[in-house]
């Protein structure tokens, strides 16, 4: 795979002089290669683990439709899993990511889906959680504890770090549409449809999703968290091996000095 920047338009005039004059500079060079190695390596760990990571927690749904099932069967299938998806990199990304379009509309529409019901059917007042007031409110009253227990919010967008890394391959407006009008919406029904499933049943929040899809919707929500997990876990691979440093270009665009 070759690295090479093409001039698409969707960096504006103002963001392009201004990366033409960090890239002048010697110093800011400097600190944008050290920036660039930590966050590549910090990529490189990511692909490490969070390919595991991902389908351990969608495999982990056969506890909810059988809990007699062991852990390691939960784990074996798991290795299996993964030992599959690295098997198949020789053959492509262009081979292997035909289907995962579809797979990952399907997964988004049928949170949506799964949240929406929750919220009807359970508590639709969890949209008082938009209000930043209860925020400070809770970490007003717990203080220390308040923050850490405020740190599970990072499961809340884990993967981030994996569609950054992979956004280069979009254009500006793909990345707009897409994330506006179908990604974050969904996103957002399915958090705040677990949380009013929660709301009404405390117990569930070790395993949300899966505790709280419709009924009848187990074995179909086991499948596509799979699916889903696997698509991430090749996200995170592909952005894994992408990733690169190289010496940025020296050119000058004189149009940023008139």
């Amino acid at each position: 795979v070759r690295l090479q920047r093409h001039l698409s338009g969707d960096l504006e005039r103002a963001g392009h002089c201004l990366r033409q004059r960090l890239e002048s500079s010697r110093f800011a060079r400097g600190i944008l290669k050290v920036m660039g190695v930590l966050a590549v390596t910090m990529v490189i760990s990511d692909g490490l683990l969070t390919p595991a990571q991902s389908v351990l927690g969608a495999v982990q749904g056969i506890e909810v439709v059988d809990p007699s099932i062991s852990k390691g069967t939960v784990i074996g299938v798991t290795d299996a899993i993964l030992v599959l998806l690295f098997t198949v990199q020789p053959l492509g990304i262009t081979k292997i990511t035909f289907a995962f379009a579809p797979i990952v509309i399907v997964w988004l529409g049928f949170n949506a889906i799964s949240g929406i019901y929750n919220l009807v059917k359970y508590d639709a007042g969890v949209f008082k959680a938009f209000n930043p007031g209860y925020g400070f409110d809770f970490l007003v009253h717990n203080v220390e504890q308040g923050w850490r227990m405020l740190g599970g919010i990072l499961l809340a967008f884990t993967g981030v770090e994996a569609l950054f890394a992979d956004l280069g391959a979009f254009s500006r407006r793909a990345i707009q549409l897409s994330w506006l009008c179908y990604t974050f919406p969904c996103l957002l029904l399915a958090y705040i449809g677990q949380a009013a499933y929660i709301s009404v049943h405390p117990e569930a929040y070790s395993n949300p999703f899966f505790e709280a899809v419709p009924p009848g919707t187990i074995y179909p929500a086991l499948i596509i968290a799979i699916l889903a997990a696997i698509v991430a876990s090749q996200a995170i691979i592909t952005a894994t091996f992408q990733v690169r440093i190289h010496e940025p270009s020296r050119e000058i665009d004189s149009d940023c000095f008139l």
